[in-house]
């Protein structure tokens, strides 16, 4: 409700402007710093200087409240002021323009130097009273003379109550309108539309000229800013106005009322610019797994896992396998080895591994996971944002690849530990090969003592089988089955026991990556997320939601 509606109450004030002023002020100042990097450099700037605006007039006097006299060339301004202090104190003339630096008409002057110094107003007129209102008129908004022009929008930022005089000619001028009235949408609690001249209408057709202007007034964005008909000239309407204006000064509402006005208006700017609202307070842990997914295929974790299952298998195979063709497997380089991992080192440092470089399809897939991942974390939010979350997503990109390798490389794959039954198939391996050979032996030595012309040693026969078969015979059969079987059963069991540790390696490679992603994506990411939501939860309280 406005701050001139006679039958506003303080309660419904309080209500509507939500937290104390110090408060939302603190809150936009933070929310600046945070879109500083998101939102154009135009709209922070405005909030901070906003922010740096009010601080100092609040530091100045509490008792004083400017109004300022504002409108195009012909309106009546300075004869406006003379009006309603009652004297002459500002030269009103028919050659324009007639203003060319503010001047001030002070009621009650204790204390008011420092602010009228502040606002770089030299020609100043203390006259007797104590509401503590100050009346400034203003050079033309319109003037042909730039320095003037420049002082009146100056003083649009800075003065307290904001009052808009036109004239019957003048007041749907569009430049009024567009470049003055409406950046001040929403701030209906200082705000005062006066029709001056009004005595130049006819009376049957100053209530449709008042119910047009204020027409305008509410498509500018002023709701209830009071619309007044006067004439400087007859006196007509002026005492209305002068009591309004002293009303206003006397109750001290209108410099709060201003700063939560602009306030608001810098946090609704702000949220045009870049809106925090609408992101999530953190990335999302379905969102990190797929980010993971990609990162682990540029780490190649799937060919290392496969390679520790390969060099379990590959070291089984000198332990369990059956012994004459043990030496086969010094042909075969292990899996790991040839990616440079699983050898022990002299020393702690964790040297690149010799992983082959990622392909461009491979490193595609790590670029696009991270840019997928941050278009997912920053769904919802407006394009600056989800243009600042991307930034965060790749901003150490080019330290992924080697991060990803030393992950990879200095992950305690366990590649050289053995399992417990490598042993014991090894001494059952040799047992079944000493069976074998003692009974080839046996059947050499019988073949050589029967050549010699010597008796050959006894040769038992097994029966009850299909048919009787010697004993070395046996043995032979015997340790070449056993050892067979035993490099079947190792074999199984090696395949077993590497896909476990493929399945281990996997996992841990995973979890590794996903530390990787975490100190380098994900934790950017949700920095900036925090960041928005903070900005979100500030904007909001700044506007006095």
């Amino acid at each position: 409700m406005s701050l001139f509606s006679r039958s506003s109450g303080s309660s419904r004030r309080s209500r509507r402007d939500g937290a104390p002023l110090a408060d939302r002020l603190d809150a936009l100042a933070r929310a600046a710093d945070a879109l500083a990097p998101v939102a154009p450099g135009g709209d922070v700037s405005a909030a901070q200087e906003v922010v740096g605006r009010i601080d100092r007039r609040r530091a100045l006097s509490a008792e004083h409240t400017v109004v300022g006299l504002f409108g195009a060339t012909g309106s009546g301004k300075s004869s406006l002021l003379n009006a309603l202090v009652g004297q002459e104190v500002t030269r009103a003339a028919v050659r324009r323009p007639t203003t060319s630096a503010p001047v001030a008409a002070v009621f009650g002057g204790a204390g008011s130097d420092p602010l009228l110094d502040w606002l770089e107003v030299e020609d100043r007129h203390h006259l007797p009273g104590d509401s503590g209102l100050v009346l400034l008129d203003l050079p033309d908004l319109d003037s042909v003379e730039l320095g003037n022009r420049a002082i009146a929008e100056r003083l649009t930022g800075l003065v307290d109550v904001l009052v808009w005089v036109t004239d019957p000619q003048k007041y749907a001028d569009a430049v009024l309108h567009q470049d003055f009235v409406q950046p001040f949408a929403g701030h209906d609690a200082v705000t005062v539309l006066v029709l001056n001249q009004i005595d130049r209408i006819r009376s049957a057709e100053r209530e449709g000229v008042l119910a047009s202007l204020e027409q305008l007034a509410r498509r500018d964005g002023l709701e209830r800013a009071p619309v007044l008909g006067v004439s400087a000239e007859t006196g007509e309407g002026i005492e209305p106005l002068r009591d309004l204006l002293t009303e206003v000064a006397s109750g001290r509402e209108a410099v709060a009322s201003r700063h939560r006005a602009d306030v608001r208006a810098a946090a609704e700017s702000l949220r045009s610019a870049a809106d925090p609202a609408g992101l999530p307070a953190r990335s999302a842990e379905a969102q990190v797994s797929e980010l993971v997914d990609d990162l682990a295929v540029a780490a190649r974790v799937e060919p290392v896992a496969s390679a520790v299952g390969g060099s379990y298998r590959h070291r089984a195979a000198g332990r369990v396998g059956w012994p004459p063709v043990r030496w086969l497997r010094r042909f075969r380089a292990d899996p790991l080895a040839r990616l440079g991992l699983g050898r022990e080192r002299a020393d702690e440092q964790v040297h690149r591994s010799s992983l082959p470089e990622a392909d461009p399809a491979t490193r595609a897939r790590a670029a696009g996971g991270v840019r997928r991942f941050a278009d997912a974390a920053s769904a919802g939010g407006t394009d600056p944002w989800r243009a600042a979350i991307r930034t965060a997503a790749r901003s150490r990109e080019d330290e992924l690849p080697d991060a990803l390798d030393q992950a990879v490389a200095g992950a305690d794959l366990r590649s050289r530990e053995a399992s417990w039954w490598w042993p014991v198939l090894d001494v059952l391996q040799w047992l079944a090969l000493l069976t074998a050979v003692v009974g080839l032996g046996w059947l050499a030595a019988n073949a050589a003592l029967a050549f010699a012309g010597i008796p050959p040693l006894p040769l038992p026969m097994l029966e009850g089988l299909w048919i009787p078969v010697p004993l070395p015979t046996a043995l032979i059969v015997l340790g070449l089955a056993a050892g067979l079987l035993l490099g079947l059963l190792g074999t199984a069991l090696a395949a077993l026991a590497a896909a476990a540790r493929t399945r281990r390696a996997r996992r841990l490679l995973r979890e590794r990556v996903a530390e990787v992603a975490d100190s380098l994506v994900v934790r950017e990411v949700d920095e900036e997320l925090r960041l928005a939501a903070g900005a979100a939860t500030d904007l909001a309280l700044a506007h006095g939601e």
